[in-house]
């Protein structure tokens, strides 16, 4: 699984000869899983749902027309066969995203929270996922683990629903489901798009 989303994430790397590229691997990932989420969708909402311009959306549909994950036709840009196959792979990685409202349980004016599954071995203390959501502009995450059943915060509480009650709580756990051993990413910012990517560029740094 990690072989494929490391091939789909290689073609952000990948410098042409025109322009520099303006996104990161995040953008890609979170423009890929759009395309997945949504069967077919055109340009403009592919770049109003991914906070990019349509300039860079361009760049990103036809990297991945090139590599063969994405086909398009006149009602828009889906996932081919292979593309299917890479999406089915991050959808056992990555829960859907969530988006949450009126949440006193992370920062800015929208959160957006997503389970990573199995990701709890290799959250330190949440700083590296933190500095990842606010280099593509977010406000900045939290991130829980599972323990025993329990949502905790690394180095902070092992039981974050019985320290700081909030009807948050059992909305993460009704939407993502998450297990023991899996991480959750609750990122927070001023406009969804950032929030989204965001949670996407934080859980990139645990998979």
């Amino acid at each position: 699984m990690l072989q494929s989303l490391a091939g789909l994430l290689q073609i952000a790397e990948t410098r042409g000869t025109g322009p520099a590229t303006t996104f990161e691997p995040a953008h890609l990932l979170l423009s890929f899983i759009t395309i997945g989420e949504s069967g077919t969708i055109g340009r403009g909402a592919l770049a109003a749902q991914s906070g990019l311009g349509e300039g860079a959306i361009r760049t990103i549909i036809k990297k991945l027309r090139r590599n063969g994950y994405v086909d398009a036709n006149a009602s828009g840009c889906f996932l081919t066969s292979v593309g299917r196959r890479v999406y089915e792979s991050i959808e056992k990685m990555l829960s859907p995203m969530v988006l949450m409202r009126d949440s006193r349980l992370g920062m800015g004016g929208t959160q957006a929270a997503l389970a990573v599954r199995g990701g709890s071995k290799a959250v330190r203390y949440g700083i590296e996922q933190r500095d990842s959501a606010i280099r593509v502009g977010a406000s900045g995450t939290i991130t829980y683990v599972l323990k025993a059943g329990k949502i905790a915060i690394p180095g902070g509480s092992d039981d974050c629903e019985k320290d700081f009650p909030d009807k948050g709580w059992s909305e993460l756990r009704r939407k993502l489901d998450p297990g023991n051993s899996d991480a959750i990413i609750l990122c927070g910012a001023q406009r969804e798009t950032l929030a989204m990517l965001g949670a996407i560029a934080a859980a990139l740094t645990l998979l």
